[in-house]
């Protein structure tokens, strides 16, 4: 008779909610690494900019570059916000994913001890079979 693990079912759903929870766990990471992507595009947007400008003598120029660089302070704050709110998020995904690989791992340990303790019983069944068959023989050749 084959092994047959009694929470297969429930094994392979936890081997699933594992699975979905490292992709959304990698969505996260991917898109806190985009957030600090466009911080480092901001700061050499501004770096840019600041070297356009530095040697402008019109009032005009300089003006629009103030403007500029209150806006990329204005995205930057933004972007710091939503990254901290990133971090949140996979940190938080993290811990779900953590969570759901226990109780896989757990499952999976309770399966290969059932399978062991499944082995060691067909292997005892398959020894006393041969010790039967040997009584067997040996009772045989005593006639």
């Amino acid at each position: 008779m084959p092994f047959v693990f009694e929470l297969e079912d429930l094994l392979k759903l936890r081997n699933f909610e594992q699975e979905n929870a490292q992709i959304e766990l990698g969505k996260a990471v991917a898109q806190e690494n985009k957030i600090q992507e466009d911080l480092k595009l901001l700061a050499t947007q501004h770096l840019q900019a600041k070297k356009n400008i530095s040697n402008a003598k019109d009032i005009q120029v300089l003006s629009q570059g103030q403007q500029y660089f209150t806006f990329l302070k204005l995205q930057e704050e933004q972007l710091l916000e939503d990254l901290a709110q990133a971090k949140l998020i996979t940190e938080e995904k993290r811990k779900i994913f953590a969570a759901a690989m226990q109780k896989a791992e757990s499952l999976k340990k309770l399966r290969e001890e059932k399978l062991k303790e499944y082995n060691l019983i067909e292997q005892s069944k398959e020894n006393d079979f041969a010790d039967e068959i040997g009584m067997r023989k040996k009772d045989s050749d005593d006639f």
